[in-house]
């Protein structure tokens, strides 16, 4: 039985080039994932204002009726 060959210099760069792109490309699509989640943040923030200033809009409707 042989025993497993150790990788060669060329296989250990060609593996951390690619463990490179990887981290890379997840950074990347981590970024956009961040990028997105700000925006839905800012987004609900805008709707709860919103929100908030038709309900007093409405409240103060109802009080001048009576």
């Amino acid at each position: 039985m042989t025993e497993p060959r150790e990788p060669t210099l060329k296989q250990w760069k060609r593996r951390a080039l690619q463990a490179e792109q990887q981290v890379e490309f997840l950074q990347g699509v981590r970024a956009m994932e961040s990028s997105e989640e700000i925006r839905r943040y800012r987004e609900l923030a805008a709707l709860r204002v919103a929100l908030k200033e038709a309900s007093e809009i409405i409240q103060w409707a109802l009080e001048q009726q009576t």
